[in-house]
């Protein structure tokens, strides 16, 4: 298991490269729990393998309800996974949607093949292959982490709230 004690968000510039689902597991962990205003995640299905679990809901938990400026947006290719198989992060952005939301990709950003995440202003982690648990990330990257803000907040723009994501209140 990759060793990420001695890295900080904002400050430590150094690429890591992972290649396994755990070592991809921590570094996302890690960030999440390092964050300290905003969070935004690209995956085109939210693989539960990865972004459901206990430790990263509580992460990502904490952070929504820290301050009113806090936010968190999630966007995917295909939302049926997560809504048929249930998700910790679907589920807890259904409690805490003023600080937390999930769009769909519109039809013209189908051919985004990565998946990305972006930390505060500084840190991202990058899958050139969303079918594969290897990337790569950096701690401290504000050229590259505003180059993928970017394109997520262009994709974002685009993007549609899709039915099966919202909250069925009864």
């Amino acid at each position: 298991m990759i060793d990420l004690t001695s890295y900080t968000l904002g400050e430590t510039d150094q690429l890591i490269e992972v290649d396994s689902k755990d070592d991809l597991r921590q570094l996302i962990l890690t960030m999440a729990q390092q964050a300290q205003h905003r969070i935004l995640i690209f995956s085109h299905d939210l693989d539960k393998s990865l972004f459901d679990t206990e430790d990263l809901y509580e992460a990502i938990k904490n952070l929504a309800i820290k301050n009113h400026r806090t936010h968190i947006q999630i966007l995917v290719h295909d939302p049926k996974p997560m809504v048929t198989a249930g998700h910790r992060l679907h589920t807890l952005t259904q409690r805490i949607s003023s600080h937390m939301s999930i769009k769909v990709t519109a039809i013209e950003h189908h051919d985004v093949y990565e998946n990305f995440m972006i930390f505060d202003d500084d840190a991202y982690i990058i899958r050139k292959n969303p079918t594969r648990f290897n990337g790569e990330g950096n701690f401290y990257a504000p050229l590259k982490n505003r180059q993928y803000s970017e394109q997520f907040l262009e994709m974002w723009e685009h993007g549609v709230v899709d039915n099966s994501l919202r909250r069925l209140s009864l």
